[in-house]
């Protein structure tokens, strides 16, 4: 082999991709063999003699913090700070004047100037003198007479809307259904969608009270039968292994469960009874 080729070429013993030993067995090896000229350091520095700590933010309350982004830490911290104190100050200087106040109304300071003497002409004296100390810290309830307003319906729909309301129509290029829309054809579109909306409503309430309305049937009870396809059973309990649901059992009590289970439909039916 030249010179040439030897600069060129890896000294052994160095790794081979997919021939000989695994690479943790191979670099294993070689960190250990003492032929290797090994660097002065280790690969993975020994943190326990680093002089290098982490400064972690404290946990205490710092005020202002989380009002704004976008910041490092510290200068989220200094600003919250700096704010903080200048509030601070201004809520003391407050206090001052409002201690300053009372002192001229109520004879203990003497007024400098022509805005202190005004103070003392003031109706409203600092500090507030309690009138019935026995009533401090009771609060009063004074109920009102009102007329009762019924509260407005902020997005009524117009297929329930009263007839005579002005407002009962669709806009224009209302792209939807209008009910009956078809026997008012030839109109503009704001009286067409009101008759048309006008006939729904009518229409609807006819029904409701006429067609749709719950209708009650009194008839004798049947003839004590047991019918093989009867689930839940009007007359006879349920067996105490079964399983299944059974309506209402939960919200009761007291009973065994075959009497507790006559009938169980009713309260389906709405008989919350015991």
């Amino acid at each position: 082999m030249s010179a040439g080729a030897e600069l060129l070429t890896t000294a052994e013993p160095h790794l081979i991709p997919g021939c000989g030993e695994t690479y943790g067995s191979l670099t294993h090896k070689l960190l250990l063999d003492p032929t290797v000229n090994h660097a002065e350091t280790l690969i993975l520095s020994n943190r326990v003699t680093d002089d290098y700590e982490v400064q972690r933010p404290p946990k205490s309350f710092t005020p202002k913090l989380n009002a704004g982004n976008g910041q490092r830490y510290t200068v989220l911290a200094t600003e919250g700070l700096a704010e903080f104190e200048q509030q601070q100050l201004r809520n003391k200087a407050a206090l001052n004047e409002f201690k300053r106040v009372a002192a001229i109304q109520s004879g203990q300071g003497e007024p400098r100037n022509v805005e202190d003497r005004l103070l003392i002409k003031s109706e409203f004296k600092l500090p507030m003198l309690t009138v019935r100390p026995d009533c401090v810290g009771v609060t009063r309830n004074l109920f009102l007479d009102e007329q009762y307003e019924t509260p407005r319906d902020h997005s009524p729909s117009p297929y329930f809307m009263d007839n005579a309301n002005p407002k009962k129509y669709f806009i224009s290029r209302y792209a939807g259904h209008i009910p009956y829309g078809y026997a008012h054809f030839g109109k503009t579109n704001l009286p067409a969608t009101n008759s048309a909306l006008c006939d729904f409503t009518s229409d609807y309430r006819k029904r409701q009270s006429t067609e749709w309305a719950p209708v009650t049937i009194s008839r004798p009870d049947p003839p004590f039968i047991i019918q093989p396809t009867t689930l839940y059973h009007k007359h006879v309990g349920m067996l105490p292994n079964y399983l299944g649901h059974v309506p209402g059992e939960t919200f009761r009590f007291g009973k065994t469960f075959g009497t507790d289970t006559k009938d169980a439909k009713r309260w389906l039916r709405g008989d919350f009874s015991v």
